[in-house]
């Protein structure tokens, strides 16, 4: 008993002192911290989550919660329930969240941007008698990302959506609509004498009568509509759900306000007009045939044959025929069907080249897809695999792919020794296939091919909207030594949020980015940062689309690690790496 005495307070001593060291952290953190009970009310801050909330503890302990930490959701705005993710009685995931990101409604009404997670504080029995989130400010963070993803999409001189972002919006369409039978448009517009005005008063005045006539065209257009600058005098209207006569009147109200304006300049008052076409549409373009944006460029070029200002219309949308499209599709599959069938699939490769010298003596190279028709001529694969993806025939085209790469690279074993990786694409219908990453490994061992030669490339859209199963697949891969690249990176800047639940090694910049960084600084802004935020996670790059050697020197300068494009090598057959061995 005396022993027992003598003990106590030593324990005491020692378990302030823990509690002095506990609090001591937590002070420290730069992340808030709040602690409730069983019963869900606060009993705890520290001093960074008194300075996120803008809430002293005073005002806080013995407070619900649900009134000292006051969620939005951004997408829908409205209020977050934390009862639905925080379950006292059960807490949900062994009592620990994934990162959640919200609005936080402070206090003082300037609100924050933050993510937070929480965790179950349980007694020596395992029992949950509270619960700890953590939660820090990513505003910073949150705001470039919305304004990098504004930059992508956007032109910069006029502030209208740009080409890449009006052509994803397009596809969009064709493809949530895909069979429903509704009706669009599409209105293309050249201005008539732009060229003119840039020779005679200069690039400033030509940039200033595009800002103006694109202020003028906005209210023109129905707000569900996207108004774009599709090129350097030129811009295009996706009319959603919109019929033959309601896109005339549009397109004609369009022109008569180009018509009307006098551009003033220099004290010259200088009349513009506009050449345009008009293609209505309802099915999905397979070729050039009914393609709604090479349909309403060729009816404008009619138009300016024509003598100029005035539009020119063109019907691709078959209303005589609804099941032409199907039909068309159809004949596809059996194409596709056929041409595995009769072994006229074709691997491609294009070399990714190192930046650094030192690694040049690798081979690095990306296998493309290419398919021969009966006649021996090669077939793009944009013709036919968005047919194989919509029939879910692109699983087993992914497999052939996969299958027949490493047999090739196991039958040239001096090609297999150069490689340093080769890239194989994936799509996102093949990352939700439980079963791919058991047919990978059975062809690693069938071919003994190395498996850290072979890096799996896939869409940053295809990840994200397959995120579990891609991070699960990527999980497989990686324990047999693949790695994995994320294509076309930058074309939804939201995916940089994603980057760290993702065990990717290479990040490929997207060519967009590329194609014009000689003389846009938002391209070059964009290139920079997405190098800078791949380094910085310890991932290398590969910027695409380099088309001349001034693209080259300057991804050099970057510091980006891997270039691709026509400038450095062309597609070729596989046979090709046999060259120079």
């Amino acid at each position: 008993m005396s022993s027992h005495s003598a003990e106590n307070p030593t324990n005491i001593t020692e378990l302030l002192a823990e509690r002095k060291r506990h609090l001591a952290i937590l002070s420290s953190l730069s992340e808030g911290v709040i602690s409730i009970d069983s019963a869900g009310l606060v009993n705890y801050l520290n001093p960074s989550a008194e300075t996120l909330l803008a809430l002293s503890t005073q005002h806080a302990i013995n407070k619900p919660l649900a009134d000292i930490f006051k969620l939005v959701n951004e997408e829908n705005q409205q209020p977050i329930v934390l009862s639905d993710y925080i379950l006292l009685d059960k807490p949900t995931n062994n009592g620990e969240s994934f990162l959640h990101q919200s609005i936080l409604k402070r206090h003082d009404k300037n609100d924050l941007y933050i993510d937070w997670s929480f965790a179950s504080i349980k007694d020596e029995q395992g029992l949950a008698i509270g619960v700890v989130i953590t939660f820090r400010d990513i505003s910073d963070t949150h705001n470039l990302t919305l304004q990098l993803k504004h930059q992508a999409s956007h032109d910069s001189l006029t502030g209208l959506v740009n080409n890449d972002e009006f052509n994803k919006r397009l596809n969009n369409l064709l493809a949530t609509t895909f069979g429903s039978g509704a009706m669009h448009s599409l209105v293309f517009i050249d201005l008539d004498q732009f060229t003119t005005i840039n020779e005679q008063c200069g690039y400033q005045a030509g940039d200033h009568l595009l800002k103006q006539i694109s202020a003028l065209l906005k209210p023109k257009v129905r707000g569900r509509d996207t108004l774009a600058r599709v090129g350097s005098d030129k811009f295009a209207v996706l009319l959603e759900n919109c019929p033959k006569k309601v896109a005339l009147k549009i397109a004609n109200d369009l022109l008569l306000t180009i018509q009307d304006f006098r551009f003033l300049w220099d004290e010259r008052h200088i009349d513009i007009g506009a050449s345009m076409g008009v293609a209505y549409f309802s099915s999905d373009p397979l070729d050039d045939s009914n393609d709604p944006i090479i349909a309403a460029k060729r009816a404008c070029s009619e138009a300016k044959n024509s003598g100029r200002n005035q539009i020119r219309d063109v019907d691709i949308s078959h209303p005589h025929n609804p099941n032409e499209q199907q039909h068309a599709e159809m004949h596809w599959v059996g194409r596709i069907k056929t041409a595995l069938n009769e072994n006229r699939l074709l691997l491609f490769q294009q070399t990714i080249l190192p930046l650094e010298p030192e690694k040049t003596d690798r081979l690095h190279f990306e296998i493309l897809l290419r398919m021969k028709n009966k006649e021996g001529e090669l077939i793009s694969p944009g013709a036919f695999l968005p047919v194989a993806e919509r029939y879910n025939m692109i699983n087993k085209i992914d497999r052939w792919v996969i299958a027949t790469t490493l047999q090739w690279l196991a039958e040239h074993p001096s090609v297999l020794a150069k490689t340093h990786f080769c890239s194989i694409n994936l799509s996102g219908l093949s990352l939700s296939d439980k079963s791919l990453a058991a047919f990978v490994s059975d062809c690693f061992s069938q071919h003994a091919v190395d498996c850290h030669k072979v890096c799996f490339e896939i869409t940053e859209t295809s990840a994200i909207h397959n995120l579990d199963a891609a991070i699960d697949f990527m999980a497989k891969m990686k324990k047999l030594g693949c790695s994995f690249a994320l294509d076309d990176f930058g074309t939804g800047m939201s995916s940089f949020s994603y980057l760290k639940h993702l065990p990717v090694q290479h990040l490929k910049i997207d060519g967009t980015f590329i194609r014009d960084i000689l003389d846009d600084p938002i391209d070059l802004a964009m290139t920079r940062s997405i190098n800078d935020i791949g380094h910085v996670m310890g991932m290398q790059t590969i910027a695409e689309f380099v088309e001349n050697a001034e693209t080259l020197r300057l991804l050099k300068q970057l510091g980006v690690d891997y270039a691709q494009g026509y400038h450095i090598a062309q597609p070729a057959p596989l046979q090709q790496l046999l060259e120079g061995l």
